[in-house]
C-alpha cells in the first residue's frame, strides 16, 4: 500500500509527487503514456508560474518574451514591455520529461497504464482497478491525487458534477519560417471569433493557435493555414494539435473523500487566455501540503485534507473569479476593451506586476 497515488504526470502531478516524495512519503506516479511524449501546448511560462517550481528549470528555458505584441479589432495594435521577462518559453515535451524525473529522483515509483478501470473509497483508502499490458491490477494509498487533465477520469469516477467544468478548445500548429526569433510574442483579437490567435516566437518556428472562450467555437486547420499565410505568408503548418482546456462556471469541484483533484481536472485554468500552468503548479503544491497536513495532523476524518485543500485554494479561487468577470467583458465588448487596455498607463502597470509573478487580484489590488 502506498501512501499516495498520483494519476497524471504533468505540471500538478509531478509537482506534487516530488514534494510529497521529498517528505518521505511513499508515491506511485500513474500516466497513459511513457516519457518524453508529445503534448500539445504552446510551451509559454509565466513568471509567477516559474516561481512555483519546486526545482530548478532555467535549463529547459529556450528564450524568453520581454515584448508581447496585442493586436486588437480593426488590425491597430500596441505593445506591452517590461524589464523582467512576460514570458518564458520552453519545449513541455522536455519541460515534462525532466519533471518527471526529478519526481522519480525524489522517490515516487512511476508506471504507465493503460486505463483506469475502477475507483474505490472506504474509510482506510482509496482502491484503484488498472489495466496495465492486458492484465487487471489493483493498487492501494490512503490518498489519491487526480491530475489527469481536461478529460480526467478520476473526476468522472468520483461522479463529481460535471456541468461545472467548461472545456474550451484550442487548436495550434508549428510553421517553419526564417528568422523565427524575431518575430514578437503575439495576441491577436482581430479575427471574427470570441477568442485570439497567437503567435509565439522558437528558434526555427513559430508556434501558432487558436484559444476560443467558447465551449463550441469553431476552429479547424483551414483556419490556422489562412491565419499563417496572412501572417506569415506560409501556409506550411506541422505538428498541428488540438486539445480543451478545462475551467469553470465558477464552482469549482477539488474533490471527495480521499481524492484530491488538481489543474485542469478540477477545471482551473484561467477563461480569460487559457492559461492553466500557474493554476496546475499551485494545485499541486497545495495539494500535496494538505496531504502532509493530515497525515502530520492524524486527521481524523478523510476530508480533513480536502478541507484545508479547499481553504488553501482561496487566492487561486478568487483569482479564477476575476478572470471569469475579466473574460466575460473582453469577449462580449473587445473593441472598447482593448481599446482601454492600450493605454500606456494602464498597461504598463499590469506589465510590471505581470513580470514581477504578481497574481491579478494582487496586481488590482491599488484600484
Amino acid at each position: 500500500m502506498y501512501d499516495v497515488i498520483i494519476i497524471g504526470a504533468g505540471p500538478a502531478g509531478t509537482t506534487a509527487g516530488y514534494l510529497l516524495g521529498r517528505a518521505g512519503f511513499s508515491v506511485l506516479l500513474l500516466d497513459r503514456k511513457n516519457f518524453p511524449r508529445k503534448k500539445a501546448c504552446a510551451g509559454g511560462i509565466t513568471p509567477k508560474a516559474m516561481a512555483l517550481f519546486p526545482f530548478d528549470i532555467s535549463g529547459l528555458v529556450r528564450g524568453t518574451c520581454r515584448e508581447v505584441k496585442i493586436i486588437r479589432p480593426g488590425d491597430a495594435s500596441f505593445i506591452v514591455k517590461a524589464k523582467t521577462p512576460l514570458c518564458y518559453i520552453t519545449k513541455r515535451m522536455d519541460l515534462d520529461a525532466y519533471a518527471l524525473g526529478k519526481a522519480v529522483q525524489a522517490g515516487c515509483r512511476f508506471k504507465k497504464i493503460d486505463r483506469i478501470i475502477r475507483l474505490n473509497q472506504d474509510a482506510h483508502g482509496v482502491s484503484l482497478t488498472l489495466s496495465c499490458d492486458d492484465k487487471t491490477d489493483v493498487v492501494r494509498a490512503g490518498y489519491l491525487i487526480g491530475a489527469d487533465g481536461a478529460n480526467s477520469m478520476i473526476r468522472r469516477l468520483i461522479s463529481a458534477q460535471r456541468s461545472c467544468i467548461i472545456k474550451l478548445p484550442a487548436l495550434e500548429a508549428d510553421v517553419p519560417v526564417k528568422n523565427a526569433g524575431l518575430h514578437p510574442m503575439t495576441f491577436d483579437f482581430s479575427r471574427e471569433i470570441k477568442g485570439y490567435y497567437w503567435i509565439f516566437p522558437r528558434k526555427t518556428h513559430v508556434n501558432i493557435g487558436i484559444f476560443s472562450a467558447r465551449p463550441n467555437g469553431t476552429m479547424n486547420r483551414a483556419l490556422l493555414k489562412n491565419y499563417a499565410m496572412d501572417r506569415l505568408k506560409t501556409d506550411t503548418l506541422t505538428d498541428v494539435k488540438g486539445y480543451p482546456i478545462a475551467t469553470s462556471c465558477g464552482r469549482t469541484h477539488l474533490g471527495t473523500g480521499r481524492v484530491l483533484l488538481t489543474g485542469d481536472a478540477a477545471g482551473l485554468a484561467e477563461p480569460l487566455l487559457g492559461e492553466g500552468i500557474y493554476s496546475a503548479l499551485q494545485s499541486g503544491v497545495l495539494s500535496a501540503r494538505a496531504i502532509e497536513h493530515a497525515v502530520g495532523q492524524k486527521a481524523s476524518t478523510p476530508s480533513d485534507a480536502l478541507g484545508w485543500y479547499r481553504q488553501a485554494l482561496g487566492d487561486l479561487k478568487l483569482d479564477l473569479r476575476l478572470y471569469r468577470c475579466c473574460a466575460s467583458i473582453l469577449y462580449k465588448f473587445p473593441k472598447w476593451s482593448l481599446a482601454v487596455g492600450s493605454c500606456n498607463i494602464l498597461h504598463n502597470c499590469f506589465s510590471r506586476g505581470y513580470s514581477k509573478g504578481k497574481t491579478l487580484h494582487e496586481m488590482l489590488m491599488p484600484f
